[in-house]
């Protein structure tokens, strides 16, 4: 009887015991739900259910203890704790030590050949999809860029009227002119007349230029709207435009008749006639959009860089041409950056005793010839060949003997230079550099 009432009171005091409950969702639950695997192995939690080691520098990837300290299971850049990454900067034998842990051996395997093919292909698909973007990048402005009034410049491209083959042709007849005029010195033939004592340069002149120039225009004004058999015979001006208009009206077009006295009213009809289509024409000439007046009058940022005391002398209008090797499409305003070499003395005393002689009075020379930096500006008018040059400017032809010679008018100096690292020809100033250059300019002539 007293064991049996000794097993009762156990079981009612174990029944009376209470349960114990763990919340998945606090700390104590989530290490229990968590399993840690021995090793590394590739885990997908998001460091939710395992400690966070770090971040991938290269691809990203959030790895967890499970997949511990070591190279990045996607991309294999090392990832490790901040703790370890301490250690690794100090550079020391126990830094090593460790790396060597880190990393074990994944650095010495080897790829199989259609691994390494398959690796090699990706890369340089990369690269040229790297270029092809940057390319993109740098041309943006470019190719995003609207010409409203581009059929208004003389150009064959512009001209919508042509058709693809004859624009091919006046293209094409285009660049034979281009090379014609700007042909290399080398192919020019000289020919030494020991008989009469004389030097003949075959090509020197641009006759054969000029004779395909015309050709190339008459061809031009000969398209195909004046062979078209819908077009009626045009002479001129002097087409009768009330047959376009309506073939039907037989009277003549009215006339303004001056009732003011002038001498104009006394005149014949046919002369008044002609002093009107005159004035027309000069009025139509004197409104057409010339390409060159608007290139000059746009400021790109264009800079060329030169020499000193040379830059300071163009900046100054003492210079008033500049000889280039090379020929230069560009007109218009062209900013001068002084190269960094510095000139000597000697130098400067030569060129400014040249220019004394040249000029009547005394020109007001610079004080100083700063080096590295912008200058000022001047306006291009023209790019002439040296026999142009010398038939054109007779005075001026002792200052360059170059093939090719710039001239400058509105020579423009900087209150204040800017410092500048020169570059090859001509190139193009920074935006910041060219906004702050437009507003310190204080007109400049030699006097």
């Amino acid at each position: 009887i007293d064991l049996m009432s000794a097993q009762e009171n156990s079981n009612s005091s174990s029944s009376k015991k209470k349960t114990k409950f763990v919340n998945l969702y606090a700390k104590e639950g989530q290490d229990k739900l968590a399993v840690l695997l021995p090793g590394r192995h590739s885990c997908e939690c998001l460091a939710q259910k395992h400690t966070l080691i770090n971040n991938c520098l290269s691809c990203g990837r959030i790895v967890c203890e499970q997949e511990g300290s070591g190279p990045c299971l996607f991309c294999g850049n090392l990832v490790c704790t901040k703790e370890e990454q301490e250690v690794l900067q100090r550079d020391s034998n126990k830094s090593q030590k460790l790396r060597k842990k880190l990393m074990g051996d994944f650095g010495e395997r080897e790829l199989l050949p259609h691994q390494e093919a398959k690796i090699k292909a990706g890369l340089e698909k990369a690269v040229q999809h790297k270029d092809k973007l940057l390319e993109y990048d740098r041309n943006s402005v470019r190719r995003t860029q609207v010409l409203d009034d581009e059929s208004d410049y003389f150009s064959t491209d512009s001209n919508q009227w042509l058709a693809p083959n004859e624009r091919a042709q006046l293209r094409k007849k285009e660049e034979e002119l281009r090379e014609l005029r700007h042909a290399s010195r080398k192919d020019r033939k000289i020919t030494l007349d020991f008989a009469g004592r004389q030097v003949i340069a075959e090509g020197a002149d641009l006759t054969d230029y000029y004779n395909k120039l015309d050709e190339t225009l008459k061809a031009m004004n000969s398209g195909p709207t004046s062979q078209s058999p819908g077009y009626s015979g045009r002479k001129g001006e002097d087409q009768n435009l009330r047959e376009l208009i309506n073939p039907n009206i037989t009277q003549s077009a009215p006339e303004w008749v001056d009732i003011g006295g002038n001498k104009d009213t006394k005149r014949p009809k046919e002369q008044r006639k002609g002093l009107v289509e005159q004035k027309a024409g000069e009025e139509r000439r004197r409104l057409r959009l010339q390409d060159k007046e608007l290139q000059e009058l746009s400021d790109g940022g264009w800079c060329l860089s030169m020499h000193q005391p040379w830059a300071s002398l163009l900046v100054r209008g003492i210079k008033r041409v500049e000889g280039r090797t090379w020929y230069t499409s560009h007109r218009g305003r062209l900013w001068i950056a002084a190269a960094a070499k510095k000139p000597t003395a000697q130098e400067i005393a030569e060129v400014e005793a040249m220019y004394r002689h040249s000029y009547r009075k005394e020109p007001n020379f610079p004080k100083d010839y700063p080096t590295g930096c912008l200058l000022g500006c001047i306006n291009v008018t023209d790019c002439l060949s040296q026999e142009q040059f010398r038939e054109q400017f007779p005075d001026t032809c002792e200052e360059s003997a170059s093939p090719f010679v710039f001239i400058c008018t509105n020579p423009q100096e900087l209150l204040v230079k800017f410092p500048m690292k020169g570059k090859h020809k001509i190139w193009k100033l920074e935006s910041h550099h060219h906004q702050g250059a437009k507003k310190g300019l204080v007109p400049s002539a030699a006097d």
